[in-house]
């Protein structure tokens, strides 16, 4: 089921609030985490029935694997036991996300047909594998302990972050859904997730669904082979990366939202991340999530030994640079790409994202001396350094978003190629509406948006969003300043907003990008 559609809203959504809170405040309190349950699971049937008994297998397959790992935790077998539980995780993602991919590639490499019946991806497999691999790896750790059959169900199958994250972490929410419900927090909490839950849905629906509709004409052409013209191209990466940009953070607050109005606070995924003045802090506030897993589970488990590796041959400071930084954020960002998808044209967007990350740092390691003396003199950086490196974080992003959203590495060559300028035209017919002027005009609009105007967690400051909202609400601050008050003003301001959002699912409700991962 998806969040932008009239049946979650209306239908599904209310119904699981009331029922929620009517037992939370009842001597049948005890069901209240069932209920949530079982409602995700009548959430995920809705949207893929047939993929209901992976669903259940995995979530008790790990549970038991917790309960293995945590006993084996001070033995000798606790890395086989874990490396075992994190395989049999992979095998399960791999067969259903990537076996196609696998064998495609084979049978173009070796002339073979290896014929197979196309594989059904599950929704939300990427997502609740990984946030149980997480799981796992901290009970191995020795960071909790192992959870019982009710918490660590209620922790993985919980809807609003099902789907498309955010991927937490089991101290995160847990801990939340086994509180008793207070009840002078039940109205408060549903108006505050309800106003989060409108913005995200006007996001999604009016701003990235409009960004689409001048993006995804000029991606299909390229698709198909027919030609596409400079400022079509250019208009459509920088559309398509506004459609990506709203389209999953109005998620992120979707899902923020939701799980608010049941009482339960989730950590920050998104924080205006176009506005960074690097592709390393990019990812910082991109999929903040995911960049905190890979970071956690990836990255130090790579980095470390091979700091260690350099360390132990002298290899010096840029040799161990390269061990310790370079190779694990080309790995990390390698995985990031394959994680959203099982395709050559995800392997291209993780690489980009990875040489970008690595240039970063590599330019960082040769200025490092002449920071430290522009520190220590308390000297400014220059005027046109932050607008510059902002332009040029964009520009490289943009360009990366073009094989993210290609579907093959043919069409994503037509669109480089019409971009430098080789596609036959300047400028060719795709249905835009209101032509050239309005994909200007609303491209422009999107991009307004993200320089100038607050996020959504900068809009509801003062209620804590988010979890650690007090460690981010500094950082890049919009120059716009607007923050929502519960008065008469500001909560007709809302329902107008959640107005919109509603009445926009009409021309045409999409699938969230992020559910194809």
């Amino acid at each position: 089921m998806l969040f932008n559609s009239i049946g979650f809203v209306f239908a599904f959504l209310p119904a699981v609030v009331a029922g929620y809170y009517l037992l939370a405040l009842s001597p049948l309190r005890a069901l209240r985490r069932p209920f949530l349950i079982a409602a995700t699971l009548v959430f995920y049937a809705l949207g893929g029935k047939q993929f209901v008994p992976l669903l259940l297998a995995s979530v008790l397959l790990n549970f038991v694997a917790g309960q293995v790992v945590g006993r084996l935790r001070e033995t000798r077998w606790r890395a086989p036991a874990i490396a075992a539980a994190v395989v049999l995780n992979l095998i399960l993602l791999g067969y259903y996300k990537y076996f196609d991919f696998l064998l495609d590639s084979m049978s173009a490499l070796t002339g073979q047909g290896f014929a197979i019946e196309h594989i059904a991806l599950p929704l939300g497999v990427s997502f609740f594998t990984f946030i149980q691999i997480g799981y796992l790896v901290d009970v191995s750790r020795g960071r909790m302990q192992a959870a019982g059959p009710l918490d660590y169900a209620s922790f993985v199958l919980f809807f609003p972050q099902l789907l498309a994250g955010p991927l937490v972490q089991y101290k995160e929410t847990a801990p939340q859904l086994a509180q008793p419900v207070v009840r002078g927090t039940v109205g408060r909490n549903i108006l505050i997730g309800l106003v989060i839950f409108a913005l995200g849905l006007f996001k999604k629906t009016v701003v990235a669904d409009t960004a689409g509709l001048y993006a995804g004409p000029v991606f299909a052409a390229a698709r198909a082979g027919d030609p596409v013209g400079l400022v079509d191209t250019w208009l459509a990466a920088f559309a398509y990366t506004a459609q990506v940009y709203f389209d999953f953070s109005g998620y992120s607050d979707m899902a923020i939202g939701t799980a608010r109005m049941l009482g339960i606070v989730l950590p920050l995924n998104f924080h205006s991340p176009l506005r960074s003045e690097s592709v390393v802090e990019l990812w910082r506030r991109w999929h903040m999530t995911l960049g905190r897993w890979v970071q956690t589970y990836v990255f130090q488990p790579v980095s470390i030994p091979l700091a260690r590796f350099a360390a132990d041959r002298r290899f010096g400071d840029f040799g161990t640079l390269a061990c310790a930084v370079l190779v694990p954020t080309m790995v990390s960002m390698l995985i990031v790409g394959v994680w959203h998808g099982a395709g050559w044209t995800f392997v291209i967007f993780g690489l980009m994202q990875g040489a970008y990350m690595a240039t970063n740092e590599i330019f960082a390691f040769i200025r490092k001396d002449a920071r430290k003396a522009r520190r220590k003199a308390k000297l400014p950086a220059p005027a046109w350094y932050r607008p510059l490196a902002r332009t040029a974080t964009l520009l490289a992003f943009v360009l990366s978003i073009i094989p993210f959203g290609s579907p093959d590495l043919a069409s994503a060559g037509r669109m480089f190629a019409a971009m430098a300028g080789q596609g036959g035209a300047l400028v060719g017919g795709h249905g835009w509406p209101l032509g050239v002027a309005g994909a200007l005009a609303a491209t422009a609009g999107c991009y307004l948006a993200v320089y100038l105007l607050p996020n959504t967690q900068e809009v509801m400051a003062r209620f804590g969003p988010v979890l650690e909202w007090s460690k981010w609400q500094k950082v890049d601050p919009s120059p716009v300043r607007a923050e929502w008050r519960m008065s008469p003003f500001w909560t007709i301001a809302a329902g107008l907003v959640l107005f919109l959002g509603v009445a926009f699912i009409t021309r045409g409700s999409t699938q969230f990008i992020y559910f194809n991962f």
